[in-house]
């Protein structure tokens, strides 16, 4: 599904809406929900000053190393996630010959959309 999505296969409106809003809002849902959890488990410490300082492989705290695992796995998928999306909306509204205005409007605000999930996440 993906290889379609970024091979543009889907129609403008399936793209935008399905993939990027409803898509983006679940993604960003998951990153948030495991950074939360982290965030709690960790206790006002970032987490490259838990990894530099406080870590030791034989003490260690298991919650914390998957929460963290869970939670750069879903950073990461969000990140090819949204490379996916752009890709996809690019090249389907290159093909959408209803409307020249909606083809560049749906560009720009792929653009500011994403800009602003990558503003909530980081």
């Amino acid at each position: 599904m993906l290889k379609k999505l970024m091979a543009g296969g889907f129609s403008l409106t399936d793209t935008f809406w399905k993939f990027g809003v409803l898509g983006l809002f679940v993604v960003i849902c998951v990153v948030r929900f495991f950074g939360s959890l982290l965030a709690q488990k960790l206790a006002g410490i970032s987490l490259w000053t838990y990894f530099t300082r406080y870590f030791h492989p034989l003490n260690m705290n298991t919650g914390i190393l998957i929460l963290t695992l869970c939670y750069l796995g879903c950073l990461a998928a969000f990140i090819i996630y949204s490379a996916v999306l752009l890709s996809g909306t690019w090249k389907s509204s290159a093909e959408y010959d209803k409307s020249v205005w909606l083809r560049y409007v749906s560009r720009v605000v792929m653009l500011l959309m994403l800009f602003v999930c990558y503003k909530i996440v980081f």
